[in-house]
C-alpha cells in the first residue's frame, strides 16, 4: 500500500469514528429518556424489529435501590412479595403466577418509547437503567389544588355512599345498620343501609376538641383536628406530617405522594409548605390523577431473550 494512501486512511479514520459517535448521541436524544449504561457493539444486541423479553422494576423519585425509590410496577415476584421494598400507594399485588417477563417488539408501540429505546444495543443478561422524564411517560389531564392547612374547614355530618363506594372503603357490603368505630375520616360513624336505593347513609359522630387519624401510611400522615360538631356539620383543621421530601422548589417541598381516599373524593398530596421546618405542613397541594401520571419514571430492565 502506498504511503500517501496510508496517510489518507489515517486522516479518514478519526473522522469516521467521530461521525459514528455523533450518530449514537443523536439516537440517544430522540427522547428525553436518560439511559445509565454503556453497551458495546455486538451482533447479538437488540435492534429495532426484534421481539425481546425483559424483567423490569419501575419506580418513582429515584432508581430502584436508591434513597426515596418507590416501586410502582414490576414483573418480578421477588420484588412484589418483599415487604421491605417500599411500594407506591397504587401498587396492586397480583398472583405469583402472573409475574413473568414482558414481551414487546423493539420500535413498536406496546411500551413507552423511552422504555423500548432503552434496550437497543443490549444483550441477553444485560441490565439497563433508564429515566423517562415527566411528559414522556404516562400522561393525563390534571389539576392541582392548594389547601391552607391552618384554616378551618367544614363538612356535612351525614354523607351518602353508593354500595360500591362503601365496599371499596370498608371491605364488605352492608346489609343492615352497622356501627363503625373508625371511618375513613378517622372518627366513628353510624352506617344505615337503604335497600330501596342500595346506598349507605353515613352519620359521622366525632367528638369536639379531638384529633383523628384519617391516613397513616409509609408516605405520611393526615389527621383531622375537630374543633366543633353541630347537628349538621363538622368543623376541623388538617394536620399533615411524617412526609418524605424528595426535592424542593422555592417554599414548596415535593414529597412522596400521600394518597387520601374518602370514597366520594380520592386525591394525592404532592407537595407541602413547611416554613417552620417542624415536620407539619402549613399548606399542601394535591391532585386527582393516579401517581404514575405526569411524573418522571425510573426503570431497571433486564434482558431475558432476543428474537
Amino acid at each position: 500500500m502506498a504511503d500517501d494512501e496510508i496517510k489518507v486512511r489515517k486522516e479518514r479514520d478519526p473522522i469516521l469514528v467521530t461521525c459514528f459517535i455523533v450518530f449514537l448521541i443523536a439516537v440517544g436524544m430522540v427522547s428525553g429518556a436518560t439511559i445509565f449504561n454503556s453497551l458495546q457493539s455486538d451482533a447479538t444486541q437488540a435492534v429495532t424489529g426484534n421481539t425481546v423479553e425483559v424483567n423490569y422494576i419501575g419506580t418513582f423519585y429515584a432508581p430502584f435501590g436508591e434513597t426515596n425509590a418507590v416501586v410502582f410496577d414490576t414483573s418480578k415476584w421477588s420484588v412484589a412479595d418483599d415487604d421491605k421494598i417500599v411500594k407506591s400507594n397504587d401498587f396492586t399485588p397480583r398472583k405469583e403466577s402472573d409475574y413473568k417477563p414482558l414481551s414487546f417488539k423493539v420500535g413498536g408501540t406496546d411500551v413507552l418509547m423511552g422504555f423500548g429505546n432503552a434496550v437497543i444495543g443490549a444483550k441477553v443478561g444485560d441490565t439497563v437503567k433508564v429515566m423517562i422524564p415527566r411528559g414522556e411517560g404516562y400522561n393525563a389531564q390534571d389539576s392541582t389544588t392548594t389547601v391552607n392547612a391552618t384554616l378551618t374547614f367544614s363538612m356535612p355530618a351525614t354523607e351518602i355512599l353508593t354500595m360500591s363506594q362503601f365496599k371499596e372503603l370498608y371491605g364488605f357490603e352492608l346489609k343492615a345498620n352497622f356501627s363503625i368505630a373508625k371511618s375513613v375520616y378517622g372518627w366513628p360513624a353510624e352506617a344505615t343501609f337503604n335497600s330501596a336505593s342500595n346506598t349507605v347513609t353515613m352519620h359521622y359522630t366525632p367528638t369536639a376538641s379531638t384529633t383523628y387519624t384519617a391516613v397513616d401510611s409509609d408516605f405520611g400522615k393526615m389527621e383531622l383536628k375537630v374543633s366543633s360538631v353541630s347537628g349538621a356539620s363538622i368543623s376541623y383543621t388538617y394536620v399533615i406530617s411524617g412526609f418524605t421530601v424528595v426535592s424542593t422548589e422555592g417554599t414548596a417541598k415535593n414529597i412522596q405522594m400521600i394518597m387520601v381516599d374518602f370514597g366520594t373524593q380520592k386525591y394525592y398530596i404532592t407537595s407541602v409548605v413547611d416554613a417552620n421546618n417542624d415536620g407539619v405542613a402549613e399548606s399542601f397541594t394535591y391532585r386527582n390523577v393516579a401517581e404514575r401520571y405526569n411524573i418522571a419514571l425510573y426503570f431497571e430492565i433486564e434482558i431475558v431473550s432476543i428474537k
